[in-house]
């Protein structure tokens, strides 16, 4: 059938989806020039006065729900015949279209998406709305992935609180058996009985497990079949299929898929902060993942490993100021004795410096040198004519060979090198220059004395962390004593033994949550009846054991 070309004022420009029981199209409001999408009711059920009705009426109801996870209805009428629904038209794709193409969603955004379903069913129960067709083709996952927006309350009903009306629209829902997706129908649709808000958080239930396994609750193929399915059978353990979900998600899911509503959340604001918990759990599991280590090993690496960063940013930022205050040091004497050298040595070069070549006599300063090399931190020294001649060295090979000079070894306040420090002053009497002395430091002291420094900083920071990490390791000894005691009580709880209490002295968060453990078990023996099994257990048992529920017995003292 093809479109029409307008519905009311509404202008349609394409198709863009189908139904069982509708056509959707994309659509223009000219009147306030914005998209639109319009749900049309398909021919074949135009005719039924009941469905049209409930079409209408009901879907009309929903639009009285404003919430930024519910798609957002504009308009509900009849144009021509035509029933239609004009709602919000959104960027995204159905989650059945994604869980086909991804196999199966991550547990991490099975939860995010579930949070936000399950904030939109709370809020349309609050007003009185039930789904009632809670299913993957009627959820829009939408801002790349991470926005579920529910849509379709085209089955819906506000909930009067009449349970005449409840029983009447339930043989409605059941003898048309087009109300309500049979896969992921609760029990209570399944058999034709009054549905309340519990419904639709079954059928969230089997959606989630379909999300987190990639495959239904409920595989039948039959009406009929899946109707036993729903009514009867549990789907198969999550655990035996997938193994990433997590125990509290599968609980979850468990209780959502209870057959009995009253096994079921009490509503879907008690189901969103399970969901919240979980997803906080998840969290707080992919932050301080154990990786295999107890504890008692992790603890203290951790301990380490964060003090050890910080004390080899520490010893570097310190070694890089000693030894640049060190090398200061060094030329700063260095300077102090080169200059004391070219006094010493200024009146001999400038006697020479006024005589013939054949009358000079270099041999005072020869002897100068060669005492002042004698110092083992004196490498080389040697001494410049202003002819540019080696009159004196601490090397005698390099006496009478011309001087080979540089600009940085001319550099007044030293240079660093890798054979030592040099130092270079021109030879200065009654302002006339006369040569200069070169004088060659050696280095090997500032070297011992940083690499001294070094071995004691990277000592003291091995030391350190070793006491770090050995604090952290008894610490979280001390620490895992009480969580295993906490962990084997709460086993024992859960076999049923609560004819007992964790006695201790604590004043601290452990002790917390010891006294929080001794008054949830008190209240489970405040829920027995008398005559009860488990209670006249517990009360043989401690009887025999010479305790009540409030004193300890000596296995569990502190």
């Amino acid at each position: 059938m093809s479109a029409p070309t307008w519905i009311g004022r509404y202008r349609v420009e394409a198709a863009i989806g189908e139904g069982a029981m509708a056509h959707v199209y994309l659509a223009h409001d000219p009147s306030i020039d914005r998209p639109v999408a319009i749900k049309v009711l398909k021919p074949e059920y135009r005719d039924d006065a009941e469905v049209v009705h409930r079409f209408l009426a009901e879907s009309g109801a929903a639009g009285m729900l404003s919430h930024s996870h519910i798609v957002t209805i504009y308009d509900v009428g009849d144009a021509d015949g035509i029933p239609y629904i004009a709602m919000e038209h959104l960027s995204g794709r159905p989650l059945d279209t994604v869980i086909e193409e991804a196999g199966r969603i991550s547990v991490e955004r099975t939860v995010a998406l579930a949070i936000q379903i399950a904030d939109a069913l709370a809020y349309a129960h609050a007003h009185g709305v039930i789904h009632r067709d809670v299913k993957p083709s009627n959820i829009l996952i939408c801002n790349n992935g991470q926005t579920a927006k529910l849509l379709d309350f085209g089955i819906a009903r506000v909930d009067a609180r009449d349970a005449m009306r409840n029983a009447r629209d339930a043989q409605r829902t059941l003898a048309g058996q087009v109300m309500g997706t049979p896969r992921y129908m609760s029990p209570e649709q399944a058999m034709g009985i009054a549905v309340d808000a519990r419904s639709d958080l079954f059928s969230l239930g089997a959606l989630l497990y379909e999300m987190v396994t990639g495959k239904p609750a409920f595989p039948g193929s039959g009406l009929a079949t899946l109707a036993l399915q729903i009514a009867q059978s549990e789907p198969a353990p999550i655990a035996t299929l997938v193994r990433d979900c997590p125990r509290g998600l599968r609980f979850i899911i468990g209780k959502l898929l209870a057959k009995k509503p009253t096994d079921r959340f009490a509503d879907a604001d008690a189901l969103r902060l399970a969901l919240e918990r979980e997803q906080a759990a998840l969290v707080q599991d992919i932050d301080t993942s154990r990786r295999g280590l107890a504890l008692r090993f992790k603890l203290p690496l951790i301990l380490a490993a964060a003090s050890g960063l910080a004390l080899a940013f520490s010893v570097t930022m310190v070694l890089d100021r000693q030894n640049e205050t060190m090398t200061r040091m060094a030329l700063t004497s260095g300077a102090s004795m080169t200059d004391f050298v070219v006094r010493n040595v200024a009146v001999s070069m400038a006697d020479n410096a006024g005589l013939p070549a054949a009358e000079q006599d270099w041999l005072p300063l020869q002897a100068f040198v060669e005492s002042a090399v004698r110092d083992h931190n004196v490498q080389n020294m040697t001494v410049v004519d202003d002819r540019g001649i080696i009159r004196a060295s601490g090397q005698r090979s390099q006496i009478g060979t011309v001087y080979a000079t540089s600009a940085q070894a001319e550099a007044r306040n030293g240079v660093v090198r890798a054979d030592g420090i040099h130092f270079t002053r021109n030879v200065r009497y009654a302002g006339a220059d006369f040569g200069k002395v070169s004088v060659l430091m050696d280095r090997a002291a500032l070297d011992a004395a940083m690499a001294r420094t070094r071995l004691l900083l990277i000592a003291l920071s091995l030391f350190v962390v070793a006491v770090i990490g050995g604090i952290g390791y008894f610490s979280a000894r001390q620490f895992s004593k009480p969580l295993r005691r906490l962990r084997e009580a709460m086993d024992e709880a859960a076999g049923g033994n609560t004819a007992f209490r964790l006695s201790h002295g604590r004043k601290d968060e452990v002790g917390r949550l010891f006294d929080a453990f001794n008054q949830m078990i008190g209240s489970f023996d405040d829920r027995l009846p008398q005559g009860h099994p488990v209670a006249d257990a517990q009360a043989m048992l401690r009887t025999r054991l010479g305790r009540t529920p409030d004193n300890t017995p000596g296995r569990e003292a502190a």
